[in-house]
């Protein structure tokens, strides 16, 4: 049967109706990929002194949150050999970040211990035949740092050592930082321990002043423990459960070597980090969080976080 005329016209009208009809339908039921997609996770500078707790402290990071860059401060390493250390043992890992050597406090305390324990982190406890320095380069810290980071546009800072060279960079990485996370407790809670603030208080003093200024800022830290034999310690059984190939195998090596190093320490910079990617495990103690789990349960969860696949 043909038809003609208006009747030709209306039928064509009404195919375009139902076609446009079916078009709007699956469009409205049919949500694009992106609406779905979490919002990218903000790029993570590390600012570490490079102890042997900073490495275990970065291991448990690299599988879920790779770091952007990591600076080395002067603290428990020295900036020169902690630098190197750092990069070796990032070298370890799938992925590696850009090694930024820091920078030191003018006039910081003496400390007898601090000679041996520094010696022990520039060589990574004995892993490296001796500590060396990096090559020089032409970039200031704050230089490479805003070349490291030109891509990000909301920046957390996770803090494991002093101050000195945070005051620096902040202003220039400015309102990208998102966040920053601090091992210790903020200065006001004054503890006596917090060798991140004392060994350099003025640092520590004008960061106070700038994290105010800060969108979040949160302080991670251990219950005091006065006891000979400290609560949330790293153990050889915890170490020896890092499987023995990639870089928890040369953190597992290198820890081994030598326990006395940090056999009686505490995960001071692994529960810092650890806060990073599971906070509800923890909880608010006066102006800083604590673990809110028990120690075994916490070196269960640093030890699984260490050997996770990337």
């Amino acid at each position: 049967m043909t038809t003609s005329g208006p009747c030709r016209w209306v039928d064509r009208v009404m195919r375009c109706l139902a076609v446009a009809g079916l078009v709007a339908f699956i469009a409205w039921n049919t949500v694009p990929a992106w609406a779905n997609a979490e919002p990218a996770q903000p790029c993570l500078v590390i600012d570490t002194d490079a102890g042997l707790d900073d490495f275990r402290a970065v291991a448990v990071l690299l599988p879920q949150r790779a770091p952007q860059a990591v600076v080395v401060t002067e603290g428990i390493a020295a900036v020169p050999g902690g630098s190197t250390a750092m990069a070796m043992f990032l070298a370890s890992a799938p992925s590696s970040a850009p090694v930024i050597p820091g920078l030191a406090a003018a006039n910081p305390p003496s400390y007898d211990w601090l000679p041996d324990v520094r010696a022990g982190a520039e060589r990574l406890n004995g892993f490296l035949a001796q500590a060396v320095p990096p090559a020089s380069r032409a970039q200031t810290m704050t230089q490479a740092l805003t070349q490291a980071t030109q891509h990000c546009d909301r920046i957390d800072v996770l803090v494991l050592g002093p101050w000195s060279s945070f005051v620096h960079y902040a202003p220039a990485l400015g309102h990208r930082i998102q966040r920053v996370l601090a091992s210790g407790r903020p200065l006001a809670e004054n503890n006596p321990d917090n060798f991140n603030c004392v060994y350099d208080q003025p640092a520590c003093e004008a960061a106070d002043s700038l994290l105010r200024g800060l969108p979040a800022v949160a302080w991670v830290d251990l219950p005091t423990d006065a006891s000979s034999s400290p609560s949330y310690a790293p153990t050889e059984e915890m170490i020896g459960r890092l499987v023995q190939s990639g870089m928890p195998g040369v953190l597992r090596a290198a820890l081994l070597l030598d326990p006395s190093q940090w056999l009686g320490t505490r995960l001071w910079d692994d529960t810092a980090a650890l806060y990073l990617l599971a906070p509800q495990g923890f909880a608010l103690h006066g102006g800083h969080f604590e673990p809110a789990i028990n120690e075994e349960t916490l070196r269960r969860r640093l030890v699984k976080a260490i050997n996770a696949t990337p």
